[in-house]
C-alpha cells in the first residue's frame, strides 16, 4: 500500500487534549493512509479509534506506550498489534494507572514546596478522562504562566534529575518487551534520543526480543535520523515513526514514515507471529 503512517500518536485517554476521533480527523487531514493509537500504559483509546476508521478512511494500528526505566534512564518502549483485550494485561495497566496518581500526586507535593500555587485537584481537571501524567501538570503550569513554554516544566522540574521528578512504576525494558511479546505484538522502541543507553544495553534488549526502533520522531533532526536507520538497517529492525503528538504543538501527520516500510513490515512480523514463517 503506497502512503504514509504517524504511528505514535496520543489521545486523551492518557495525556493528549484530542479525542480518539479528533485524532482520526487531524490525520485524514493530514492524507494519512494509517494512525497509531499508542497512549501511556492505557489501551482506552484502541478501541473508540477502531471503530471509527471506516467513517474517516484512516486505518487505525493498535498500539501502547509503556514507560520503562534503565539504570535512571528513562526508556519508553512502543508495542504495536498486541492483543490489546488480554484481562491479564488489563489488570496489570490498572496497576500502574494507580501509581501514575500516586507519582503525579508526589509531584505536586514537590512543586507546592517549590513554591507553586497548584493543587491536585487542578491536575485532575486538566487530565479530563485520560490517564494522569506530568504533561498535565506542565500544562496546568503553563496555564499559571509559571513557564514560559511547555518545555520548560520538564527541563526544570518534571523529567528525571529535577527537583519535582518522582519515579515511575518499575519495570525493566525487557520486562515490557516480555509483556508485548506474551501478547504477540511487536516491541519497538521509542524516541532513542531521550535514552543514553550503551551498544552492550541496547543489544540486551535485541536479545529480549526487540523487533524495531522509532527512526523518525519530532525530537530527531537529520543526524539522529541518519544514526538510528543506520541502527535499524545493522539489526534488521523494523522501521517506525511519528509525531508523538499530544495536541497542537505535535500536530498528527508533522512526523510521519512510509506505510510499506513500517505499517507493512509490523504486520508481517505479527503474521510471523500468529503463523510462524512459510
Amino acid at each position: 500500500m503506497e502512503g504514509y503512517a504517524d504511528l505514535h500518536v496520543h489521545t486523551n485517554f492518557s495525556d493528549s487534549v484530542y479525542s480518539p476521533e479528533e485524532v482520526l480527523i487531524h490525520a485524514k487531514e493530514a492524507g494519512l493512509a494509517a494512525v497509531g493509537i499508542c497512549d501511556h500504559d492505557s489501551i482506552g483509546g484502541v478501541q473508540e479509534a477502531l471503530e471509527l476508521e471506516d467513517k474517516y478512511g484512516v486505518e487505525v494500528v493498535p498500539g501502547i506506550e509503556l514507560s520503562t526505566e534503565l539504570k535512571n534512564m528513562e526508556v519508553h518502549m512502543l508495542g504495536y498489534f498486541y492483543d490489546w483485550k488480554d484481562k491479564h494485561f488489563q489488570a496489570l495497566l490498572k496497576t500502574i494507572q494507580e501509581v501514575r496518581v500516586w507519582r503525579a500526586e508526589l509531584m505536586v507535593v514537590k512543586l507546592q514546596n517549590l513554591g507553586f500555587n497548584i493543587s491536585f485537584e487542578e491536575v485532575i481537571n486538566e487530565t479530563g478522562s485520560g490517564a494522569v501524567g506530568r504533561p498535565h501538570i506542565a500544562r496546568l503550569m503553563l496555564k499559571k504562566r509559571y513557564i514560559k513554554d511547555y518545555q520548560e516544566a520538564f527541563d526544570k522540574y518534571l523529567k528525571f534529575g529535577m527537583p519535582a521528578y518522582v519515579g515511575k512504576y518499575e519495570m525493566h525494558p525487557k520486562d515490557a518487551i516480555a509483556q508485548i511479546t506474551k501478547l504477540k505484538g511487536i516491541p519497538v522502541v521509542a524516541h532513542m534520543k531521550y535514552s543514553e543507553m550503551s551498544q552492550a544495553e541496547f543489544e540486551e534488549l535485541l536479545n529480549a526480543g526487540l523487533k524495531g526502533i522509532e527512526v523518525y520522531h519530532t525530537m530527531h533532526g537529520p543526524e539522529e535520523n541518519k544514526k538510528y536507520m543506520d541502527v535499524a538497517n545493522k539489526y534488521g529492525l523494523i522501521v517506525t515513526g511519528g509525531s508523538d503528538s499530544h495536541g497542537p504543538d505535535e500536530q498528527v501527520g508533522s512526523v510521519k514514515v512510509q506505510y510499506s516500510v513500517s505499517v507493512e513490515r509490523l504486520k508481517a512480523e505479527r503474521k510471523s507471529i500468529l503463523f510462524g514463517s512459510r
